[in-house]
């Protein structure tokens, strides 16, 4: 379906704020999408009052789909969660020739915006490429910014009105320091943990990925309700008490402290946690390790002590 009634970067740097739906593709055990699993994600977050839906590269599994399957996907999100949501679409790591190809297809089926990201992204990568790849994009629709660009990129980006947002993917450093110098042209968005979002929120994020909003969407509301209040020990309760010890199970390597050995790591604990909540299958495609009942077995417990379940 083609999208009438397009959002405008201000619209769209407007409706990316608070929990943001990173949708978790999962697959059946015979290697299909699930795609009754992407609806119910798509229904749970709604219901717990997202305003974004999000593919990504890592979470939505494209590296582990071909291409036709990544443009279907990105219709089925659309179809489903847009005009409820702001549905940003993403490219996978393709070059600049691919990306642009793409950028028609979503922007033709109803995508608000496409992150992109461009093959060979990488500090010292040459800035000149990297910054000609988004403004190639961008002339076809709204671009989020997306990884850790050197700021020698994101300075080439500032005159092109269509690149509006960023889903930062750095250090802390590099966020703060990225926030301090951008927030003032584009949204931001910190990705990865949520407990991330509660250093950028003093410098100016407003938006945030959030894991809880595919099965426990109230984790999230509830760190972005505090944070809103002025609440800073409630958000910060959020994370100590519900998100750092379920990451804690997975052995995250953000969670220095953690001793978990889930088999498949976060990526399977998460499936897990889609499965025993009636949400999505449980399986991922190979080379990664999907869980077993043994392992559902054995986390459930754990999940119900912190009210995930």
């Amino acid at each position: 379906m083609s999208n009438t009634n397009r959002m405008s970067p201000n619209d769209i740097k407007t409706q990316l704020d608070g929990p943001v739906m990173s949708i978790p593709t999962s697959f059946l055990a015979d290697g299909s999408i699930d795609y009754d699993g992407v609806a119910n994600v798509i229904e749970t977050g709604v219901a717990g009052g997202t305003q974004v839906s999000l593919l990504t590269i890592g979470d939505s599994q494209f590296a582990f789909m071909r291409d036709q399957e990544v443009a279907d996907i990105t219709q089925f999100v659309v179809d489903r969660a847009g005009g409820r949501t702001l549905v940003v679409a993403a490219t996978s790591a393709w070059a600049t020739a691919q990306a642009v190809e793409f950028a028609h297809y979503t922007r033709d089926v109803g995508a608000d915006v496409l992150m992109t990201l461009p093959v060979g992204q990488a500090p010292g990568a040459d800035p000149s490429g990297i910054a000609a790849h988004y403004k190639a994009v961008a002339a076809v629709m709204p671009v989020m910014v997306v990884g850790f660009p050197d700021h020698a990129v994101l300075e080439q980006l500032l005159d092109e009105p269509n690149i509006c947002c960023m889903k930062e993917d750095g250090t802390d450093t590099y966020a703060v320091q990225t926030i301090e110098r951008f927030g003032s042209h584009w949204k931001f968005m910190s990705g990865g943990l949520i407990g991330r979002h509660l250093l950028q929120w003093t410098y100016g994020c407003r938006s945030f990925m959030d894991w809880s909003t595919s099965f426990a969407p109230h984790v999230g509301a509830r760190m972005w309700q505090a944070l809103k209040a002025g609440d800073v020990r409630t958000a910060s309760a959020v994370v100590t008490d519900v998100e750092t010890p379920l990451f804690n199970l997975s052995g995250h390597p953000r969670n220095v402290r953690n001793t978990g050995t889930f088999t498949g790591g976060w990526q399977s604990l998460w499936r897990a946690c889609l499965e025993l909540n009636g949400i999505a299958s449980r399986h991922l495609r190979l080379p990664q390790v999907s869980a077993s009942q043994a392992d559902l077995d054995q986390v459930k417990p754990e999940l119900e002590r912190l009210a995930l379940l």
